[in-house]
């Protein structure tokens, strides 16, 4: 677990536009592995872009009620620099088609523009980057381009269903090391 977790702290693209076709839409083939494994997206840009960013969040809790969240300084880890952590997942089959479904590189924008501090369903369930970034960003017209500027990957390749477990743990331990804020759930 030690040296896949050591392996996941580094950063193998430092901008994700390092991995798409020149129309930004998608992904250039056969860059990122089509095995399973264990990926983290890191903000790898300016930081003064996450100083100034909407730090508020509202999601669901327990009996429906909403449970207001601030990402500090602290939460965010400025106080270690660059790279921050924003989201820890895993996948079983294909790491390239779970970052492409991340990223939705079709829009220029996903949600609605000028969103609340409340949590909007995304229209997948799976893009949390994608999601996450316009939370915070929620005047930015075009967070692709914010994205593929300010965004790094990083990855672990752990294939194959009798490494199921492992990509579980793996993914808890990054999750509970790096606390990154688009993981954030709370008990409902």
């Amino acid at each position: 677990m030690g040296r896949w977790f050591e392996e996941l702290c580094r950063i193998k693209h430092h901008k994700l536009r390092e991995l798409v076709v020149s129309a930004e839409t998608s992904l250039r083939s056969k860059l990122l592995p089509q095995d399973g494994g264990v990926y983290v997206f890191w903000w790898t840009g300016d930081l003064k872009k996450l100083y100034d960013c909407n730090r508020e969040i509202i999601l669901a809790g327990p009996g429906g009620r909403n449970v207001k969240l601030h990402f500090n300084d602290e939460w965010f880890g400025f106080s270690a620099e660059l790279p921050i952590p924003l989201y820890v997942g895993k996948n079983a089959d294909s790491i390239s088609k779970r970052v492409g479904s991340h990223l939705r590189l079709a829009q220029n924008r996903m949600l609605p523009l000028g969103g609340s501090s409340k949590k909007v369903k995304p229209p997948t369930t799976s893009c949390q980057l994608r999601a996450g970034i316009e939370h915070l960003f929620p005047d930015e017209q075009d967070s692709r381009t914010l994205i593929l500027d300010n965004i790094g990957l990083s990855f672990v390749k752990i294939n194959g269903d009798i490494h199921a477990a492992n990509r579980f743990y793996l993914e808890d331990l990054a999750i509970g090391k790096m606390r990154p804020v688009f993981n954030v759930d709370i008990e409902r």
